[in-house]
């Protein structure tokens, strides 16, 4: 590994700098790993992906940016087998959109953070006024944005306490939740429920500031099940991906979809079949869902790193508290890179760089993984793979790739 230079940096996030109140984050201290002013050879990070990728799985697809611009779109083996298609195999592409899986929480974050800062709240707010107006909230008045965008609401233990607790993460699984209660400022511990909860409230916090009028132009829709998560996602494709010129994001239905990448269990051939793994659209655009190439991903990133799409206040305090980042333990590269061994704490910001992994693991072993990484030095990189790795992780391989490619 090259040479690392470290330094402990205070961060000063004072209520002039971040006009969202953020608790005590303004006496808050990070230590954080600064490089050389020179960056990571693209070409050296490509060639290091390459060469972990080799043999490990299916079908992958690499997607490079610096400094605002792609540098490198690279891919290997194949989107879709030959028995899938017909006795024709079909190569993988970093154009192919995928299921994001838990790398759409990164969106959500940034999508609640534009709609706080629009409806003239702040991530100290209490979220029960925003929770459908049928739902008992009695047990939940306590919990602040903060908690659901940092998983320390509580949710994790309230929901494995339950006695039955949801198979789902729907409109009425969380309303179930929401009536079970919880106990907030717990010790940080990820469940999809917070982002689950985030995007049903974003829904209402872009009704109440205006939103899109469907029947009468002079009330808001009555945010319900069927339509909330379709209403998110036109937020974000207008709010979030049009600043960063992406279109054509949706979500993959496996009910429904007949084409695209398919994943497939580990050590698949050209034999094997595989599957669309995706998210139903009753959860889509809040924990998981939302889906997107290599290319798009790492535009997103970019375009967020610029500024792009919200201020550098609200992304500086998403880095300070790890909101939308540094998530999934399952994600991280073994404790060999900087971030933690699997099964250890699961919120890391490894040296020099955040990061949010996604997993999806449907019936009879077909899997997809991917990986978005934002670095010190101007560096994003994403990672997009159609099956189960046969060893390491997504984000392990980015982490180390650019760690190899430092001067």
């Amino acid at each position: 590994m090259k040479h690392l230079r470290r330094a402990a940096a205070t961060l000063a996030l004072t209520a002039a700098a971040l006009p969202l109140a953020v608790g005590n984050a303004s006496s808050a201290q990070a230590e954080d790993v600064v490089f050389t002013n020179t960056q990571a050879s693209v070409a050296e990070m490509r060639a290091s992906v390459a060469a972990q990728m080799q043999g490990k799985a299916f079908g992958w697809q690499l997607a490079i940016s610096q400094n605002g611009t792609l540098k490198v779109a690279d891919e290997g083996g194949f989107a879709v087998s030959a028995a899938d298609n017909k006795g024709v195999a079909v190569k993988m592409d970093a154009s192919m959109q995928m299921e994001l899986a838990s790398v759409t929480k990164n969106v959500t974050a940034v999508t609640t953070m534009k709609l706080l800062r629009r409806n003239g709240l702040t991530p100290e707010t209490l979220v029960w006024p925003y929770l459908p107006k049928t739902w008992d909230v009695s047990k939940f008045k306590q919990v602040k944005f903060r908690h659901l965008l940092t998983h320390t609401s509580g949710l994790n233990q309230a929901i494995t306490a339950m006695a039955n607790p949801p198979s789902n993460n729907g409109w009425n699984a969380m309303q179930t939740v929401v009536a079970n209660g919880t106990t907030v400022d717990s010790q940080r511990s990820y469940k999809n429920a917070n982002f689950a909860l985030l995007r049903i409230i974003d829904a209402e916090l872009w009704n109440r500031s205006g939103g899109k009028k469907y029947t009468n132009a002079a009330e808001e829709i009555t945010i319900t099940a069927a339509n909330h998560t379709s209403y998110v996602l036109e937020y974000m494709r207008e709010f979030v991906f049009k600043p960063a010129k992406i279109g054509g994001i949706g979500c993959i239905d496996p009910a429904t979809a007949t084409s695209g990448v398919r994943s497939y269990a580990i050590n698949s051939t050209q034999a094997s079949k595989g599957r669309i793994l995706g998210t139903g659209a009753e959860e889509c655009a809040g924990a998981r869902g939302l889906a997107m190439s290599s290319t798009q991903l790492v535009q997103y990133l970019s375009k967020l790193r610029a500024g792009a799409i919200i201020s550098q206040a609200d992304l500086d305090w998403m880095d300070e508290q790890r909101a939308g980042w540094n998530e999934d333990s399952n994600g991280g590269d073994g404790g060999q890179y900087g971030g933690p061994a699997d099964g250890e704490a699961d919120n890391w910001r490894s040296p020099g760089a955040y990061w949010h992994g996604g997993d999806l693991i449907g019936d009879n072993k077909p899997q997809l993984h991917t990986c978005a990484m934002t670095f010190d030095d101007g560096t994003q990189a994403t990672l997009l793979v159609n099956s189960e790795l046969t060893s390491g992780t997504q984000c392990g391989v980015l982490l180390k790739a650019w760690y190899e490619a430092k001067p």
